[in-house]
C-alpha cells in the first residue's frame, strides 16, 4: 500500500511540473525562431492532430496621440493569432476598478490589451487609441495575468499584445527589426504522445535544414 501510495503522488507531481511548464511556455512543445516559421511546421503539426498557435514578439515604442500629450515608452509587442493562448488563460479587466476575468483567445482586429502601467505612464485610458508605428489601435483591456509571459529583458517593458492581423499595418517589422517568432503546439486530451513524436520530427527538420531555433 505504501509503494501504491509513494507511485501515486509521484506520477501527481510529475503531472502536474508538466501542466506547469505547459503553461509557462504556451504550449506543450514551442520552437522559437527570429525567423518566420516555416509554414511545413504548422502543417505537420496538423496533420499530427495538434492544435498550433503562432505569434511574434519584439521591442519597440509606444506612443499617445498628439492630442493626448504624445507620450512615448518602450514596450515589449506581441502580435498573436485566434489560437491563443494553447495553454494556460489571460486573465484581463476592462478597467482599472474592474475585476479581472480570464478569457479564451487575444485582442480582436483593432484592439490592443496592455499592461495595467503603461496607460498611467503615456496619460491614456482604457477606450484611448494607442500608436504604435504606423497604426492607431485601441487599448480594450488591461493584462492582469499573462501565462507566458517569460523572463529577460523584454519581460520588465509593459505588454502590449495585438491581432496578428493588425501587425503588417504598424509598419514595424522591418529587415532589421529584432522579431521573435514563436510556435506553440499542444494535444487534445489522450493524444499526449504526439506531441514527443512532433518534436522528434522538429528536431530533425531543424537540423536538415539548416535552419535556426
Amino acid at each position: 500500500a505504501a509503494l501504491t501510495a509513494v507511485a501515486f503522488l509521484a506520477d501527481r507531481l510529475q503531472t502536474g511540473m508538466r501542466r506547469d511548464a505547459a503553461t509557462l511556455m504556451g504550449g506543450d512543445a514551442v520552437l522559437s525562431s527570429d525567423h518566420p516559421v516555416p509554414a511545413e511546421f504548422v502543417q505537420q503539426a496538423q496533420a499530427a492532430g495538434l492544435g498550433s498557435s503562432q505569434s511574434t514578439s519584439f521591442p519597440s515604442m509606444a506612443r499617445a496621440p498628439e492630442a493626448q500629450g504624445g507620450a512615448t515608452q518602450l514596450v515589449a509587442v506581441k502580435a498573436v493569432d485566434n489560437a491563443y493562448p494553447l495553454r494556460g488563460r489571460l486573465s484581463v479587466k476592462g478597467a482599472e476598478s474592474a475585476a479581472a476575468q480570464p478569457v479564451a483567445g487575444g485582442p480582436a482586429p483593432g484592439e490592443v490589451w496592455v499592461d495595467e502601467s503603461l496607460p498611467g505612464r503615456l496619460g491614456l485610458h482604457v477606450g484611448d487609441a494607442l500608436w504604435l508605428g504606423d497604426a492607431s489601435l485601441r487599448i480594450a483591456r488591461l493584462i492582469v495575468v499573462e501565462p507566458d509571459r517569460g523572463t529577460g529583458f523584454l519581460s520588465f517593458a509593459p505588454r502590449v499584445l495585438l491581432n496578428q492581423a493588425d501587425l503588417p499595418a504598424t509598419g514595424l517589422v522591418q529587415p532589421a527589426s529584432r522579431l521573435t517568432y514563436r510556435l506553440a503546439v499542444a494535444a487534445p486530451p489522450g493524444r499526449e504522445d504526439a506531441v514527443a513524436g512532433y518534436a522528434r520530427w522538429m528536431r530533425a527538420a531543424i537540423q536538415a535544414q539548416g535552419l535556426k531555433g
